[in-house]
């Protein structure tokens, strides 16, 4: 069942995926550095306000083992209030955000932005009902029908001339499809019925819920908001693309086992209780996955940007390197929330958060007076940090030694050798890696696939079973494939 719900949410994240990076390359073409960033410090400020509107209640209603029918509207009741709530809020104040940037277009992105709000109450718990009953067929054919109009609309918008509002435009169109989407899939109208009789059960997990969400993306969001002030929207362009990039590997296969793992970690908490297993062996998926990729990303960088981007983000290039390498060390923060939030230590989490976060936002900001790649390289002390801190929580409550995840590290480190071992004699052969003609990026990407294949094979990495279920699926199927097409 969890195999057969990866597999849909992979497809989910694939497909949505492939469109923003066809979206990213079309508009960065189009739409300048500066209009770029202008726009994510726009999103930024919405997306942080956001993280107070949803209040936890997509995973309230995932992990409660007990959903009586009042519970669920009183969820859905508080997300409607604190949504029409913070919209107000974010439409007054995006006058006063955009004179501190001096730029008075930001407040319209913002306002436009704020729209989505009035949706979300609608898309939010039912898709988390969705979720929680791993109906991730359905949520697939949501999220690819909203990922194709938010890449529809802002293609279009961008080449009629929208310039940064074409971006804001398309996410609004999305949060409108993604909640029609919801209302077909799950058209249970009873839990919209106002009621706040059982809030008692709900704002506790909520608040804490949402200083974890709000933290989290105010790490995320802090190095824009900084450099839009510091050193302007184009620092904010540039310095975002390299993020993106970077993040990749993380958007193309990891995003897609996080909306599987909670669900599957609190039903394996109800049957068994015991998660250092799953845990340890998520991790060496994760690093086993994403640390051959960044490799490849930093090997690959300049090919990446021109073909992504186009060559006036070419300032990107050592950037994607940097920020690539540093986040070799975030692979365990994909299973922290999870677990904590299954074994109800969703507190542990915040406090966690907010231990570590201080010291990175000083660090960053001091490093963003330095420029951008002081910027990026911050992101080797700030990680680590993070990382650490958190682990700390989890190990408290999940106990493993740190040799069981030195096991994980090094296998996965083997691999990722593995991966890029043929990519850096190609490099080797070029002279540069900022060199690459499109034969010698081909032959290094063939080469990165034999090398991790090889490796997760000779070092009997546990994503190698996943090769073999795969190898005997279709040794099943194509016979009875080819039987198909004999008349």
């Amino acid at each position: 069942m969890v195999r057969r719900s990866f597999v849909f949410a992979l497809a989910d994240k694939l497909s949505v995926v492939v469109m923003s990076i066809l979206t990213m390359a079309i508009v960065s073409r189009i739409l300048t550095p500066a209009e770029v960033g202008l726009f994510l410090v726009a999103s930024t400020i919405v997306i942080l306000i956001e993280a107070f509107r949803d209040f936890g209640i997509g995973t309230f209603l995932i992990r409660e083992p007990d959903l009586p029918p009042r519970l669920v509207r009183t969820a859905v009741t508080i997300i409607g209030c604190m949504s029409l709530v913070l919209g107000g809020l974010a439409v007054i104040g995006a006058e006063a955000i955009a004179r501190f940037y001096a730029d008075p277009n930001l407040a319209g992105l913002i306002r436009i932005a704020a729209m989505a709000f009035l949706v979300a109450p609608i898309s939010t718990p039912l898709l988390a009902l969705l979720r929680r009953d791993m109906a991730f067929g359905k949520v697939a054919a949501i999220s690819v029908a909203a990922g194709f109009v938010n890449a529809s609309a802002t293609i279009g918008l961008a080449l009629a001339g929208f310039g940064p509002f074409s971006l804001v435009w398309g996410s609004v169109l999305s949060a409108c499809v993604t909640a029609m989407g919801a209302m077909i899939c799950r058209p249970q109208w009873w839990i919209f019925r106002p009621t706040l009789r059982d809030w008692r059960l709900v704002v506790p997990f909520g608040a804490w819920s949402s200083i974890v969400t709000l933290l989290g993306m105010l790490y995320d969001a802090f190095p824009r908001l900084i450099l839009g002030r510091v050193l302007g929207f184009g620092a904010v362009g540039l310095f975002a693309r390299a993020i993106s990039l970077s993040q990749l590997p993380d958007r193309l296969i990891l995003s897609a086992v996080q909306p599987v793992l909670l669900p599957a970690l609190a039903g394996h908490s109800r049957e068994n209780g015991a998660l250092k297993a799953p845990l340890l062996m998520g991790l060496s998926y994760i690093s086993g996955l994403q640390w051959p990729a960044l490799a490849m990303i930093a090997v690959l960088a300049d090919p990446i940007v021109r073909l992504l981007l186009g060559s006036q983000w070419l300032e990107v290039v050592p950037l994607v390197r940097i920020v690539a390498l540093a986040f070799f060390c975030l692979f365990p923060v994909y299973l922290c929330y999870p677990v904590l939030v299954t074994l109800g230590r969703v507190r542990d989490m915040a406090v966690a958060m907010m231990i570590a976060l201080p010291p990175c936002f000083v660090i960053m900001l001091g490093a963003s007076s330095f420029g951008l790649h002081a910027m990026a390289l911050s992101l080797f002390l700030t990680g680590p940090i993070q990382v650490i801190t958190v682990m700390v929580f989890v190990r408290r409550k999940v106990p493993f030694t740190l040799a069981e995840l030195g096991l994980v590290m090094a296998r996965s480190g083997g691999v990722t050798l593995a991966t890029v071992a043929l990519p850096a004699l190609v490099v080797l052969a070029v002279g540069s890696w900022n060199a690459l003609d499109v034969a010698s990026t081909v032959l290094a990407i063939l080469g990165a696939a034999i090398g991790w294949v090889v490796g997760l094979m000779v070092l009997r990495h546990p994503l190698s079973q996943e090769l073999d279920a795969a190898r005997s699926f279709l040794r099943t199927k194509l016979p009875l494939l080819r039987g198909v097409r004999q008349p």
